[in-house]
């Protein structure tokens, strides 16, 4: 009855007030954030995948990406995208620090005297990495230590641990230290038993610049590892004294600071989590990667841990969990793929829930590098996965294994045999206006901007 308002027109146009999305997106080594990030802004600049967020929204709009800013090391789309745009097409190389990147969404207004609405997303990436070092802040030395060397005696990790933990039996480290390079001997056969762990499937690793140092690499600040509390008198100039002031430095100089300096009022929180390396490696790594996911979402505890508080006002409202790679899974165990997510964060989700900070839980490939195929296999007809293995040319099916309904069974984690393809990508559309296939990302942007258009 009112439709003419639409069509008034009036000498000047009343502006709307522009919005900005803060994300922070999280996800370990090899969880695809590269990936990812290339592949959401391709797939919103050129909006010709995206079906279900068009009809969800309603409104049409242009994505442009906006000059860098001169504080942030920018996310470098371009060379990543021109990776996937050679005639053999590559995974780009993978981000090894912070990153930022924002992207400016243009909505046609409903109305001809209103504005167009403009929405910046800010999309900041970490690595995980760093992120588990949050939950040193609020222990001292001693304590982080004692943690640390409960984990390494563990019998998953005992095996890893070993040469570290005999080398310390065997020094003085209480004494006056005269051994110029000891310190540095100690710590690289920490960081040695840390990159095991880490190429045997594990997660959680603490300082996680050990494995991801970023512009820290050679950094004498780093030259520290945990060690067993003392019992009697510490010399001043002992080893133990000097970790525990390198240790002190690093949370201050380094944790510290960059939490202080990049950790404030986000929206949205996504964490990608790859399941495939659970499901290969078994329940301990599917129980290790949980412990990961714990410590880095202290890094938003909304308010319920004092200590953090004092340095943080953090806004988040939103948390994604997506479980990347879908693709290298036949669709009909999609919904059995998002259930072993739900199984492994069903307490984070709940916490937050408490909290009245909204979560979900999904399931995304944001490049699409296989298709769904049946064939045989046992003498059985399967839903198998067909691509392009890295290093050949030519199209192959695969069966990496089925899910079963229920993931908490004892039997499944001892009885699974899963072996999982690197895919090469299939090559990304030359032009802008193109966009390459994915798998639910249409879906998870909308998550991202419905309350905000």
């Amino acid at each position: 009855m009112l439709s003419f308002i639409k069509d008034i027109e009036l000498p000047f146009k009343i502006p709307t007030p522009d919005k900005t999305i803060k994300i922070a997106i999280t996800g370990l080594s090899r969880s695809g954030k590269t990936v990812f990030l290339t592949s959401l802004i391709n797939q919103l600049i050129a909006n010709d995948k995206l079906s279900y967020l068009n009809e969800k929204l309603g409104r049409t709009f242009i994505a442009r990406l906006l000059p860098p800013d001169s504080v942030y090391v920018r996310f470098d789309y371009y060379s990543k995208i021109k990776a996937f745009r050679l005639k053999q097409p590559k995974w780009p190389k993978a981000t090894r620090s912070v990153s930022k990147t924002t992207l400016q969404l243009e909505f046609k207004s409903e109305y001809r005297f209103l504005e167009n609405q403009i929405i910046n997303i800010e999309l900041i990436d970490y690595p995980g990495e760093w992120l588990m070092d949050l939950s040193m802040l609020d222990l001292d030395f001693k304590e982080w230590s004692a943690q640390m060397l409960e984990l390494a005696y563990e019998d998953k990790r005992k095996e890893f641990a070993k040469e570290w933990l005999d080398f310390l039996k065997g020094v003085d480290l209480y004494g006056e230290c005269r051994d110029e390079y000891i310190d540095e001997h100690l710590h690289d056969m920490y960081s040695e038993y840390l990159k095991r762990l880490h190429y045997g499937g594990f997660s959680f690793v603490q300082p996680g610049r050990f494995l991801e140092p970023g512009d820290m690499k050679d950094d004498p600040l780093l030259l520290f590892c945990p060690l067993p509390a003392p019992v009697g008198v510490v010399h001043e100039n002992s080893l133990y004294a000097a970790f525990e002031r390198k240790y002190q430095q690093y949370i201050d100089e380094v944790v510290k600071r960059l939490y202080l300096e990049h950790f404030q009022s986000f929206d949205t929180q996504i964490i990608l989590v790859d399941l495939l390396k659970t499901l290969e490696n078994g329940y301990d790594i599917f129980e290790d990667m949980h412990l990961s996911f714990k410590h880095i979402l202290k890094s938003f505890t909304y308010g319920s841990n004092n200590f953090l508080k004092r340095f943080f006002n953090p806004q988040i409202d939103k948390v994604i969990f997506a479980a990347t790679k879908a693709d290298h899974i036949a669709q009909s165990q999609h919904n059995q793929y998002k259930k072993l997510l739900e199984m492994l964060v069903w307490d984070l989700k709940k916490e937050l829930d408490v909290r009245h900070i909204q979560t979900e839980v999904t399931l995304i490939a944001a490049v699409k590098s296989t298709y769904d195929v049946k064939a045989k296999v046992d003498g059985k007809v399967v839903d198998c996965v067909r691509g392009i293995v890295e290093g050949e040319k030519d199209f192959s099916t695969h069966f990496p294994g089925n899910l079963p309904k229920y993931t908490s069974d004892e039997s499944f984690w001892k009885e699974a045999n899963f072996h999982f393809t690197k895919f090469q990508p299939r090559s990304f559309p030359m032009r802008d206006n193109h966009a390459t296939d994915h798998i639910r990302m249409d879906k998870l942007l909308y998550s991202i901007l419905k309350d905000h258009v």
